[in-house]
Protein backbone atom coordinates (compact mmCIF):
# COMPACT_ATOMS: atom_id res chain seq x y z
CA UNK A 1 0.00 0.00 0.00
CA UNK A 2 1.47 3.23 -0.88
CA UNK A 3 1.30 6.07 1.47
CA UNK A 4 1.72 9.77 1.29
CA UNK A 5 0.82 11.47 4.27
CA UNK A 6 0.80 14.98 4.90
CA UNK A 7 4.37 16.89 5.72
CA UNK A 8 5.83 13.57 3.49
CA UNK A 9 8.83 15.58 1.99
CA UNK A 10 9.14 13.55 -0.98
CA UNK A 11 7.67 13.64 -4.54
CA UNK A 12 6.71 9.66 -4.41
CA UNK A 13 4.80 7.81 -2.17
CA UNK A 14 6.06 5.05 0.31
CA UNK A 15 5.19 1.42 -0.66
CA UNK A 16 6.52 -0.97 1.86
CA UNK A 17 8.19 -3.68 0.41
CA UNK A 18 8.26 -5.56 3.65
CA UNK A 19 11.97 -6.52 3.24
CA UNK A 20 12.03 -6.58 6.92
CA UNK A 21 15.67 -4.33 7.70
CA UNK A 22 13.41 -2.03 9.94
CA UNK A 23 12.94 -5.04 12.11
CA UNK A 24 16.94 -6.02 12.70
CA UNK A 25 19.57 -4.43 13.95
CA UNK A 26 21.07 -2.19 16.41
CA UNK A 27 18.75 0.15 18.62
CA UNK A 28 15.61 -0.74 20.50
CA UNK A 29 11.56 -0.78 20.31
CA UNK A 30 10.73 1.33 23.09
CA UNK A 31 7.39 0.68 24.68
CA UNK A 32 4.48 2.79 25.97
CA UNK A 33 2.38 1.25 28.34
CA UNK A 34 -0.18 1.39 25.56
CA UNK A 35 1.83 -0.55 23.62
CA UNK A 36 1.92 -3.26 26.04
CA UNK A 37 -1.34 -3.14 26.90
CA UNK A 38 -2.57 -3.72 23.20
CA UNK A 39 -0.01 -6.22 22.42
CA UNK A 40 -0.58 -8.06 25.72
CA UNK A 41 -4.22 -8.45 25.06
CA UNK A 42 -4.02 -9.35 21.77
CA UNK A 43 -1.34 -12.19 22.61
CA UNK A 44 -4.04 -13.00 25.41
CA UNK A 45 -1.32 -12.36 28.20
CA UNK A 46 -1.32 -10.01 30.97
CA UNK A 47 1.05 -7.11 31.74
CA UNK A 48 3.23 -9.10 33.78
CA UNK A 49 3.84 -12.08 31.13
CA UNK A 50 3.99 -9.87 28.38
CA UNK A 51 6.58 -8.07 29.70
CA UNK A 52 8.18 -11.14 30.82
CA UNK A 53 8.00 -13.12 27.55
CA UNK A 54 8.75 -10.46 24.96
CA UNK A 55 10.49 -7.56 27.08
CA UNK A 56 13.33 -6.70 28.51
CA UNK A 57 13.33 -3.43 31.47
CA UNK A 58 16.31 -1.71 30.87
CA UNK A 59 18.39 0.12 34.30
CA UNK A 60 16.27 3.59 33.75
CA UNK A 61 12.91 1.46 33.97
CA UNK A 62 12.03 1.27 30.24
CA UNK A 63 10.31 -1.35 28.82
CA UNK A 64 11.87 -2.68 25.11
CA UNK A 65 10.97 -5.76 23.05
CA UNK A 66 13.51 -8.43 22.82
CA UNK A 67 15.28 -9.70 19.99
CA UNK A 68 15.61 -13.22 18.40
CA UNK A 69 19.10 -13.78 20.01
CA UNK A 70 19.97 -13.97 16.31
CA UNK A 71 22.90 -12.46 14.46
CA UNK A 72 20.75 -10.05 12.61
CA UNK A 73 19.36 -9.03 16.31
CA UNK A 74 15.93 -9.51 14.32
CA UNK A 75 13.02 -8.28 16.49
CA UNK A 76 11.19 -11.08 18.89
CA UNK A 77 8.10 -10.87 16.85
CA UNK A 78 9.64 -10.63 13.20
CA UNK A 79 8.05 -13.32 11.49
CA UNK A 80 7.92 -14.50 7.20
CA UNK A 81 5.51 -15.87 5.10
CA UNK A 82 6.26 -16.50 1.31
CA UNK A 83 9.74 -14.50 1.41
CA UNK A 84 7.66 -11.29 2.73
CA UNK A 85 8.70 -9.86 6.37
CA UNK A 86 5.71 -9.48 8.98
CA UNK A 87 4.78 -8.82 12.56
CA UNK A 88 3.24 -11.46 14.77
CA UNK A 89 1.21 -8.42 16.46
CA UNK A 90 0.74 -6.44 13.87
CA UNK A 91 -2.61 -5.69 14.62
CA UNK A 92 -0.96 -3.98 17.90
CA UNK A 93 2.38 -2.83 16.66
CA UNK A 94 4.05 -0.44 18.98
CA UNK A 95 3.76 3.56 18.32
CA UNK A 96 7.68 3.33 17.40
CA UNK A 97 7.13 0.91 14.43
CA UNK A 98 4.23 2.18 13.10
CA UNK A 99 5.60 5.38 12.80
CA UNK A 100 8.07 4.04 10.50
CA UNK A 101 9.00 5.50 8.34
CA UNK A 102 6.45 8.65 7.70
CA UNK A 103 6.52 9.98 11.04
CA UNK A 104 10.50 9.15 12.25
CA UNK A 105 13.25 7.74 10.15
CA UNK A 106 16.90 7.61 10.77
CA UNK A 107 18.95 9.46 8.59
CA UNK A 108 20.58 6.29 7.31
CA UNK A 109 16.76 4.53 6.61
CA UNK A 110 17.79 4.30 2.76
CA UNK A 111 20.88 2.04 3.33
CA UNK A 112 18.12 -0.59 4.69
CA UNK A 113 14.98 0.23 3.88
CA UNK A 114 13.74 -0.62 0.40
CA UNK A 115 10.71 1.39 0.33
CA UNK A 116 13.40 4.41 0.92
CA UNK A 117 15.47 3.40 -1.64
CA UNK A 118 12.42 3.35 -4.50
CA UNK A 119 10.78 7.03 -2.80
CA UNK A 120 14.63 8.22 -3.07
CA UNK A 121 14.83 6.75 -6.99
CA UNK A 122 17.98 4.52 -5.78
CA UNK A 123 18.47 0.63 -7.03
CA UNK A 124 17.13 -1.90 -4.87
CA UNK A 125 20.03 -2.31 -2.59
CA UNK A 126 21.01 -6.30 -1.39
CA UNK A 127 19.16 -7.09 1.53
CA UNK A 128 21.46 -6.91 4.44
CA UNK A 129 19.80 -9.66 6.13
CA UNK A 130 18.00 -12.75 6.44
CA UNK A 131 14.36 -13.66 8.09
CA UNK A 132 15.61 -16.21 10.93
CA UNK A 133 12.79 -18.26 12.59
Amino acid sequence: MAIRPQGWPYKKEFRCHRCGNCCRGEGTVDLTPSDIRRAAKLLDLSRTGFIRNYCIENESGDVVLKDQGDEEQSCIFLTEENGLAGCRIHEAKPEQCSAFPMRWRPRRAADYCEGMREVLGLPPGALRRTISG
